[in-house]
């Protein structure tokens, strides 16, 4: 029996499409979470709105991993960028992801205020990757980027890159920058590093693919949910070049 691809995104402007576009699918719930299972090209394939947020993209993640027990899990949809040169309609292939809302902060006395650039980063305990320690950054899989990088797209450019997660919506620029340079983000959401750590807890390959839906170094470059729509079918193409070259297979 084929293992299914898994295929997240948080909103309805970042999963309908991908549901639209599966061939004799059936609906599950699962807890409160739907699960759309059909097929691209004749391959299994498994769709999931998790909405907003690390812990519900990492229960969704969970849960589909030990119902579908899939061969890849992709997160995809919008971001904002922490990058100056990307723009809407720019993909970033996540090659590194990195939590962008876990840090230690130095102590400071009563009204000595807090200055957020003093932070350092903290990595997160996975124990299956090395117990005991903190892992500040997780990858997509490679050969997942790999193949993306090969998908022709005509919305923009498409980078490897540096996602951030966090469940925060950073819109101060001085903080974008640190971020870009300190950490080297390109930009950022709130639930790829929650669904690479499940997958690495499990063994799972995973990959997060974004597109620049909004840019506060642009400010006439607002969210526009458009650009969910247009990941995607990028994604979508994705899956069909992985299913017709067996990648993971």
């Amino acid at each position: 029996m084929k293992k299914p691809i898994v295929i997240l995104g948080p909103m309805e402007s970042e999963s309908a499409l991908l549901i639209h576009h599966l061939e004799n699918k059936t609906e599950h719930k699962i807890g409160a979470f739907t699960y759309f299972k059909g097929s691209v090209d004749g391959y299994p394939v498994v769709v999931c709105r998790t909405y907003i947020g690390m812990v519900n993209s990492a229960a969704a993640t969970a849960l589909a991993i030990q119902h579908y027990d899939p061969l890849c899990v992709i997160i995809q949809g919008t971001s904002g960028a922490h990058n100056p040169a990307l723009h809407q309609g720019d993909i970033v292939l996540g090659e590194r992801l990195i939590h962008v809302g876990r840090f230690f902060t130095p102590h400071r006395d009563v009204g000595e205020g807090s200055d957020a650039f003093q932070w350092e980063p903290h990595g997160s305990e996975i124990v299956t990757v090395a117990p005991g320690e903190d892992t500040a950054v997780l990858y997509s899989d490679s050969r997942i980027i790999d193949i993306a990088q090969t998908v022709p797209y005509m919305g923009g450019r498409v980078i490897r890159g540096c996602i951030g997660a966090a469940d925060i919506w950073n819109k101060e620029l001085d903080m974008l920058a640190h971020l870009h340079r300190t950490l080297g983000t390109d930009c950022e959401e709130m639930e790829g590093f929650g669904v690479a750590q499940v997958c690495a807890l499990f063994g799972v390959p995973m990959a997060d693919i974004r597109v620049i839906s909004n840019s506060e170094w642009h400010p006439e470059e607002e969210f526009n949910e458009k650009f969910g729509e247009q990941c995607q079918m990028f994604v979508l193409e994705v899956i069909r070049r992985l299913i017709a070259e067996k990648t993971l297979m």
